[in-house]
Parts: C-alpha cells; structure tokens; sequence
C-alpha cells in the first residue's frame, strides 16, 4: 500500500508541475481552453467521486457477509473501486499534459523533420523505400494498419487485467509510467518539433494504397492550425496526437509489455503484436525511424524510472524497519 502510495504521489506531483507549466506557457499563448473542457473534466470526476461514494457504501451493507453472492460483490467492488480510483489519476494527468503538448506545439520554431530524414539517412534507413515495399504488399499493410491502430483498446483493456486480477500496485504503477513518459516526451518534444515523414516527404496516394487514407497525416491539419498564431480553442476531449518525435506508441508498446510481466500468458502474444505496432508506426504512423529510437528510449528510460522510484521506497522501508527493531 505503501508503495502504491508513493507512486500516487508521483502522479500527482507531475500533474501539478504539468498545470504549474500550463500556466505558464498560457500567457501570451494563441492556445486557449475551451470552457466546455472543463465543464467535462468536471463532469467526468464527479462521477468518478460517486461511483467511488457507492461503492464504499455497498462494502459496509455486506460487510462480514460470507455467502457466495457477497464474496462475488465484494470482489467485484474491489476491482471497480481500483479503476476508479486510477482513473481519477490519470484523467488530470491527460487534461493537464494534452493542453500542454499542444501549448508547446503552438511554436514558430522551425520543424525538425530535414535533419530526423538526414540522421534516418545516416544510419541507412530510406523512409520511402520502406512505405513503398509494406505497401506493395496488401496483407502486410492490412496487418500493420491493425496493428498500429490496437493501441487504443491495449490501454483500456490492460487497466481491466490489472483491476480484475487484483494487481492494483501494478496498475498504479502504469499510471506512474505514463506520467513520467509523458514528462520525457514533452521535454523532448517541445525542443524538437516535427511534423512527420509523410508531411517532409509527401508520397503520392498511390504510395500508400493499402494503408488508410490520411495515413500519418491525420494530425497535419492541426499543428499548421495551432503554429499559424491564429486563436485556437482546445477541447481536450477532442485533441489530436501531435507529438511526432519521439515515437510514443512506441514507448506505450513497450510500457504495456513491461506492466504485463507477471502474466506470461497474456504479455507474450502482446509482445508480439506491440513489436508488429512498432513497425507500423513507419509506415502507418508516419514516424521517422529516429522517432521509433527515441519513443523506444522514452519507454525504457521510464521503466528504469519507476524501478529505482520502487526500490528506494523498498530501501527506505527496510532502513525504518530495522531502525525500529534496535
């Protein structure tokens, strides 16, 4: 519980530096808040609050109750009472970090995306050839567009596993990860703007045929809105994906296989399709290669955050407890 709380705390207090620089970054900005944002947010963790409220009231009515259908309700409750009480952390977490990505992405700063081709090109990789041989392949293509796009139900559907399965330290633990990954890549991000291979190299259709229409170009539109210094209105419940370097489906790709180590079973064929994820975020994504470096640097820069985060509270604890025995 102890350790539980301490990564909490870690979300919390990266939260609050995200709102801290939200502030600041506000003033002055073209980039401003929808009201309607924060009547959602609002919206949102209030009923978070009251499903929290009923589910502690359920507990007390079958308290010490042992009959089959109490033991299955309390079971039950405990894993709702988990999600809530994570959702509550991660949904300030994701106000608080998509406002400022897109604060951040409100730059004059020239895009970076020549010299990512140019360091893609050093290391021998050629975007082009390679959206033009996945594409020249149907099936491949059809596979890494599936895979690219399992991201979005991979993280709602591991927070059930960990709430369910009554993994509530490896669930908070998620949390923390995405908190401090959001940190690494807002860093980086904000001091390497770019817009994407498919905006710096701009394939004909044809080029990519088998992959979905606006392929990494879905988020263009956006970014030249926010970067032109006319007023914009963000509902955050509607954002986009700016951030293009570095590469985070690839730091969440791995991020989920680390959070499912413990369940060899499920993390295993996850691996696989995260792997296949990676790759897509080439082709798919849009992503420069040296983006998919960077993104898999984030994740593991992350995990090591949160292992030396665990084991000096684990240190600490140890220290008091043999403090106490002499």
């Amino acid at each position: 519980m102890q350790s539980n709380s301490m990564l909490a705390i870690t979300v919390g207090v990266i939260t609050t530096g995200f709102v801290a620089a939200d502030i600041a970054y506000a003033a002055g900005s073209n980039i401003s808040l929808d009201t309607r944002s924060y009547i959602e947010f609002a919206k949102v963790m209030a009923m978070l609050a009251l499903i929290y409220i009923i589910l502690i009231l359920v507990d007390r009515r079958i308290a010490g109750d042992n009959v089959p259908i109490a033991r299955f309700i309390a079971g039950g409750s405990d894993g709702v009472k988990s999600l809530v009480w994570n959702a509550g952390l991660f949904i300030p977490l994701g106000f608080a970090s998509v406002y400022f990505m897109y604060l951040a992405a409100a730059t004059s700063q020239p895009l970076m995306d020549q010299p990512l081709a140019v360091i893609d090109g050093e290391i021998g990789f050629r975007w082009r050839a390679f959206l033009e041989w996945t594409n020249s392949y149907p099936l491949v293509a059809k596979t890494l567009v599936f895979a690219y796009h399992s991201v979005g139900p991979q993280i709602p559907l591991l927070f059930l596993l960990l709430a369910f399965t009554r993994q509530h330290l490896r669930l908070t633990e998620f949390m923390a990860m995405l908190a401090i990954s959001s940190v690494f890549t807002a860093a980086v991000m904000a001091v390497v703007p770019a817009a994407g291979a498919y905006a710096y190299f701009q394939p004909l259709p044809a080029d990519f045929s088998n992959f979905t229409a606006r392929a990494g170009m879905w988020h263009f539109n956006e970014l030249m809105r926010i970067r032109s210094g006319e007023p914009f209105s963000l509902l955050v419940t509607r954002a986009e994906g700016l951030v293009t370097f570095p590469s985070y489906h690839t730091a969440l790709g791995i991020m989920v296989v680390y959070a499912l180590r413990d369940m060899r079973f499920v993390m295993w064929p996850v691996a696989l399709l995260n792997v296949v994820m990676v790759v897509s975020t080439l082709p798919k994504g849009g992503h420069h290669l040296i983006d998919v470096i960077a993104g898999a640097g984030v994740g593991l820069l992350t995990i090591v955050s949160v292992m030396a985060l665990q084991t000096r509270r684990r240190t600490s604890l140890l220290r008091l407890a043999s403090e106490d025995q002499l």
